[in-house]
């Protein structure tokens, strides 16, 4: 054998690894994160409750400094600087935390007369999600302070867009028009953590966006992010063409450039084929606006292929 065409036989697939190699040196920019917990507490008066709280900001750093607190009622519970909150008197109260980045987030407090009361009450089975036109009955459970449930307890359901989503005595819930609406259950004037639900027109909802291609890269073709009531999927159109790489990875990224990570991506699966239709599935969880763009990465490198925007 040629000894030329032997050194090129055995370079050949080290040349293939660095085909992608022109890495971009962009600085990561995470998203700032503020979380509170936990989401519903009980107290009699008097009683005071530690609530936990941390934010971090784009640096990755954590700033729990920064967080400031407020009470939506503070005849019936206070909260300090710290997060510590101080039952007054009967009722509900929203104690709600906010950091830097217009972040917020907020726990619903109950103070109980005694501890037979309502103190909770949980809606059970509400979907995130319906189609317009549908139907779905929701379900719902009082308890006491010491977590018993009520039995018996007469449950009053309230819609806060009855244009949206109407909702019957009896937890019947009918899917009008698309938009939100948020559904409360209540008993004996304790009120539930609001259920938010989506009714999505005839069709579902989608986003959708054209490639470009990165680095000298080609990748070309339509990317549609659609969501229906039941799923979210990926789908790359028949268009599609991505130049070949090793290990071409799929993800859903936050920011038009730079690598990507757990902070700022999602990654669907490695890529099926260079060319054609494929639809990948995205984790339950992720919201269609949760991402705004679509990513063929090249994962060996921690280069970007191509990049699509979703509009």
């Amino acid at each position: 054998m040629n000894r030329q065409l032997f050194k090129y036989l055995l370079l050949a697939p080290v040349l293939f690894l660095f085909a992608c190699v022109k890495t971009e040196i962009i600085p990561e920019t995470l998203e700032p994160v503020l979380t509170l917990s936990p989401a519903v507490v009980s107290l009699s008066a008097g009683e005071n409750f530690q609530l936990t709280a941390t934010y971090t900001d784009a640096l990755g750093e954590s700033r729990t400094d920064l967080i400031e607190w407020a009470s939506a009622d503070a005849t019936v519970a206070t909260v300090s600087t710290t997060g510590r909150v101080t039952a007054l008197s009967a009722g509900q109260a929203w104690i709600v935390a906010t950091a830097p980045d217009r972040l917020t987030d907020s726990t619903l407090v109950t103070v109980v007369a005694n501890s037979n009361a309502v103190a909770r009450v949980d809606i059970l089975n509400a979907p995130a999600m319906l189609n317009e036109g549908a139907s779905a009955t929701l379900q719902a459970k009082a308890f006491n302070s010491n977590n018993q449930e009520i039995n018996g307890a007469a449950i009053v359901w309230s819609s806060s867009n009855t244009s949206v989503i109407s909702v019957s005595p009896g937890g019947v819930l009918n899917a009008l028009s698309s938009g939100t609406a948020a559904i409360t259950a209540t008993a004996d004037g304790v009120g539930s953590l609001p259920a938010n639900i989506q009714v999505l027109p005839p069709g579902g909802m989608s986003r959708s966006g054209v490639f470009s291609g990165n680095s000298g890269y080609t990748v070309k073709g339509t990317a549609t992010l659609q969501q229906s009531a039941t799923a979210l999927t990926l789908t790359l159109g028949s268009d599609f063409m991505a130049s070949n790489g090793p290990m071409l990875g799929v993800y859903l990224a936050k920011s038009a450039s730079g690598g990507l990570s757990a902070q700022n991506s999602i990654k669907l699966g490695n890529l099926t084929a260079n060319n054609g239709m494929q639809t990948y599935a995205v984790p339950a969880g992720v919201g269609l606006t949760d991402y705004d763009y679509v990513v063929i990465y090249c994962i060996p490198f921690n280069i970007r292929f191509g990049t699509a925007s979703l509009l």
